[in-house]
């Protein structure tokens, strides 16, 4: 890439110096051309105007005994020769007859062959002056008729470009000189610019390089603010954000093959115990006592409902993770559903002999959200506090507001949770206490659903922090309702 585009660098820069150059050079060249028939023409005209009537007095005026008119225009001319710039070298002056045009005199010698008929000398021949020009001819002419002692003449200014000629020749190897500078310039610039644009570039092809390796780890470094630094610093955002993804799809897909073995050891255990009973009771040796059988009955339907709590709060995670469980937006009093959550758990807490406080703050608002959502959240940790703390504890349910949210807390004195599992609490099947979660009937997944209960309604769940022994979860719900869509009104 590096040789290819400098090469292509190397052909603009010399593309555009030859074209400036030829443009520069033929407008010169044609300014002076220009500047030397201007002057010319501008001379000659002068010489005849009106200012100078002494001029074309003397030229037109015979001497009484005068014999030869043409020699007597030729002395009148030679004094003039300075107005009329005639140097006898590259601009001379001849005196032709006004009827045939043939030479009678001049600043130099005849031509061999004559003076040649030009357009401008037919024009005289016909009475009238000739000025035309023309940039293509080799030469510069201009053609006066005068009429002296009744005889007709033509005076005629020739000039054979040739200081113009000169003039645009060293100019052409001025040029011509400057191009080759130019030349040598743009192979410098070349490089110049190789190393200011070519470097960031091909260092921006080995970092892609290595991102296709997978390697995003190497970040380039930003040089300039221009449009190559713009693109670096969108190559190392890109880089980053493909870092996160992939680190994230990483642990998703950990996450599912986490999943996929924890679902797979929830349901081998009341499967292998179902099976174990039921076999039991289909080929046991001889009969069971029936208080055995009863009891071997009772562990398979409770084992039959704990698989069916799994597979409904599976169910109840895959709705929400495909967006396919939308919420029922009503509006109702908030610090009724938490009475309603303390009526609903007194007699549980109650069989535990615990002690349940309600708390609830004054002119608590009503609220926008999924009623019944909202307290199976509710009704979720309060009965955590009631199942893992020991018998005889202290429940505190409290509620109250702040800002534009309200607040619900439960705090209560039981087993808590050791700081190295606080992080995990709401992760899917995360058990603090797998053995004694089992046998409470608890499948790991009530916290990851309220969880995602309340992030739908774009609220959360929070552990805060206590230094005396037990946990305390609080809830946290906008008032106004979620902003986003995937919830109806009802």
């Amino acid at each position: 890439m590096r040789r290819s585009l400098h090469i292509k660098l190397v052909l603009i820069i010399i593309l555009l110096i030859v074209s400036l150059m030829v443009v520069v050079g033929a407008f010169l060249m044609n300014s002076v051309t220009g500047y030397y028939i201007d002057k010319f023409y501008g001379q000659v005209a002068d010489a005849f105007g009106q200012r100078n009537v002494d001029f074309i007095r003397d030229l037109q005026t015979a001497t009484p005994d005068e014999e030869d008119g043409a020699a007597m225009m030729e002395e009148v001319l030679f004094a003039y020769a300075g107005a009329l710039g005639v140097d006898r070298r590259d601009r001379n002056f001849f005196v032709l007859d006004g009827t045939t045009g043939r030479c009678l005199g001049g600043s130099a010698p005849e031509p061999e062959g004559g003076v040649a008929i030009t357009p401008n000398i037919s024009t005289a021949l016909l009475g009238e002056p000739g000025f035309d020009s023309s940039v293509t001819a080799d030469y510069m002419d201009a053609a006066i008729p005068i009429t002296r002692g009744g005889q007709p003449y033509i005076v005629y200014i020739l000039d054979n470009r040739e200081t113009a000629r000169s003039l645009n020749a060293e100019m052409f190897s001025l040029i011509v000189e400057a191009l080759a500078l130019g030349l040598i310039i743009s192979v410098l610039l070349s490089f110049l610019l190789a190393k200011t644009m070519v470097d960031p570039l091909q260092r921006l092809t080995n970092g892609i390089e290595e991102v296709a390796r997978g390697d995003f780890s190497r970040k380039l470094e930003i040089t300039s603010s221009d449009e190559i630094g713009q693109l670096t610093e969108s190559f190392n955002a890109m880089a980053q954000q493909l870092e996160t993804t992939i680190a994230d799809l990483e642990k998703a897909e950990q996450q599912r093959k986490d999943f996929v073995a924890n679902v797979s050891h929830e349901l081998r255990t009341p499967l292998t115990n179902i099976t174990s009973y039921a076999e039991t009771l289909a080929g046991g040796v001889g009969e069971l006592p029936p208080e055995m059988e009863s009891r071997f009955l009772g562990v398979i339907l409770n084992e039959s409902d704990r698989m069916a709590h799994i597979l409904q709060d599976l169910l109840t995670l895959s709705r929400f993770d495909s967006g396919r469980s939308e919420l029922r937006l009503t509006r109702f009093p908030f610090a009724q559903a938490v009475d309603d959550t303390y009526q609903a758990v007194l007699m549980d807490a109650q069989n535990h002999a615990h002690t349940v406080e309600l708390r609830l703050a004054e002119d608590l608002p009503e609220v926008r959200a999924d009623r019944e959502r909202i307290m199976q959240v509710m009704m979720n940790i309060v009965s955590n506090a009631i199942k893992y703390t020991p018998d005889g504890g202290h429940i505190v349910l409290s509620a109250g507001r702040a800002g534009e949210k309200v607040w619900m807390e439960v705090d209560d004195n039981g087993i808590g949770i050791p700081a190295g599992d606080r992080d995990r609490i709401f992760e899917r099947f995360y058990r603090v206490d797998k053995a004694r979660s089992r046998q409470s009937g608890g499948t790991g997944l009530g916290l990851s659903i309220a969880q995602e209960i309340m992030l739908r309604h774009e609220g959360g769940l929070y552990l805060v922090d206590k230094e005396e022994p037990g946990l305390t979860i609080r809830m946290e719900l906008p008032i106004r309702g979620p902003r986003e869509e995937g919830g109806h009104e009802e």
